[in-house]
């Protein structure tokens, strides 16, 4: 049975985000750089009031952000979706919202990432976020897995700073 997925391009590749994990989607925003990141990530942008990282899809898709990231266009959207973070006695919300900044979205589908002659995608460290590959009327579309964006411990220095930050 297929899933309704959000079909978006980003480093001349089709991607895709389970509909229902996506909170809203927005227009290009402007954001703070955050030194110190990953390179994937954009920097932090204000979401109804609260500083939030933004990921940069095409460089977590491996283009760089410095030379290779095309100029940025009024077709950009950010993705908003919800991801866990550890909790604790200090941590009162188990999840977060991030931003992920993509090329287009370019549709919404019923994609079969379960379907025979798919292919189940890589299971490899970095590219832990990236789930089976769909055939569509777009073309090949990799489901993308916010949840595994971030590793456990990038996830949990997050946790630990916007606490801090919002406490």
């Amino acid at each position: 049975m297929g899933k309704l997925a959000v079909i978006w391009r980003s480093a001349n590749l089709l991607m895709a985000i389970d509909a229902r994990s996506i909170v809203e989607v927005l227009p290009p925003v402007s954001c703070r750089p955050a030194p110190g990141t990953p390179d994937w990530v954009r920097g932090l942008f204000a979401f109804r009031g609260t500083l939030i990282p933004l990921v940069d899809a095409g460089s977590l898709l491996g283009n760089s952000r410095n030379t290779d990231r095309p100029a940025d266009r009024m077709c950009n959207r950010v993705l908003i979706v919800h991801i866990s973070a550890p909790t604790g006695p200090a941590i009162e919300q188990a999840t977060w919202p991030i931003g992920i900044w993509v090329e287009s979205v370019l549709d919404i589908e019923q994609a079969d990432f379960d379907a025979a002659g798919n292919h189940p995608g890589f299971a490899t460290d970095a590219g832990r976020f990236l789930g089976p590959v769909a055939q569509t009327r777009w073309g090949q579309v990799q489901l993308v897995k916010p949840q595994e964006i971030f590793t456990a411990e990038q996830a949990a220095i997050m946790t630990q700073r916007l606490t801090e930050a919002f406490a």
